[in-house]
C-alpha cells in the first residue's frame, strides 16, 4: 500500500520544527527514524495531514554521560547506542540486542520507539525500570517527563501535540548494582 497524500517539510532548526508542530498540532507526526511511523502510514492506519522530518536537524544525535545519567539525543539510531553501551551500560546494549532484527536497529532511534509508546517494545520498559525520563520541547519552552507519567496507555503517552522529545536519559546503575534482561 501506499500513505495517504500529506505535505511534508524537513526542517533544520529546531525553532522552525516547532513552529510546525504548534502550527499542525494533532494532524503533525514526526519522522526520525521511521520504523513504527513508515508502516503505519503505508496501511493507512496513520493519516496525518504533515509530516515532520527531523532527521536534518543538527544537535540531536549525540550521546553524552553528565551527574550520573547517560543523555541520548533524539536522533540517536538504536545500533548506534547498543555499540556504545556495550563497554558503558552493558544492560542497555543487553536490551537493544532485542529490538528487532539489525536493519530495524540501525534506523530506528530510542526516541522515536519512546513516542510510539508500544506496550510490547523493549525501550519503553526499560526507561520505566529504571526510572528515567526525556526532556521535551515545545513554543513554551522544555520539560522533563518521567517514564512512570510519560506512558499513559497503549501506543499513548502525555506528549502534546506541540512537543518533540530531544532526549532521553537514562540514570546509570550504581556500582555493583545487579542486573538482567529477559524478553519472554
Amino acid at each position: 500500500m501506499k500513505p495517504a497524500p500529506f505535505a511534508y517539510h524537513a526542517p533544520r532548526a529546531l525553532d522552525e520544527t516547532l513552529g510546525l508542530l504548534a502550527r499542525h498540532g494533532d494532524e503533525a507526526k514526526i519522522l526520525a527514524g521511521g520504523q513504527s511511523l513508515v508502516p503505519l502510514l503505508n496501511f493507512r492506519l496513520a493519516r496525518p495531514a504533515v509530516v515532520v522530518d527531523i532527521n536534518r536537524m543538527s544537535g540531536l544525535d549525540e550521546i553524552r554521560e553528565e551527574d550520573g545519567q547517560i543523555a541520548v539525543g533524539a536522533l540517536v539510531r538504536q545500533h548506534r547506542l547498543e555499540v556504545w553501551a556495550r563497554q558503558q551500560f552493558p544492560l542497555l546494549a543487553d536490551a537493544l540486542r532485542y529490538v528487532g532484527h539489525l536493519a530495524i536497529r540501525t534506523r530506528g532511534t530510542v526516541a522515536g520507539s519512546l513516542a510510539h509508546a508500544d506496550p510490547a517494545a523493549e525501550l519503553p520498559a526499560l526507561l520505566v525500570c529504571l526510572e528515567g525520563s526525556v526532556v521535551v520541547r515545545s513554543p513554551a519552552g522544555h520539560r522533563e517527563v518521567r517514564a512512570r507519567e510519560l506512558f499513559v496507555s497503549h501506543l499513548t503517552t502525555s506528549l502534546r501535540p506541540d512537543e518533540l522529545i530531544t532526549e532521553v536519559r537514562l540514570p546509570r546503575l550504581q556500582t555493583g548494582a545487579g542486573w538482567g534482561f529477559l524478553e519472554v
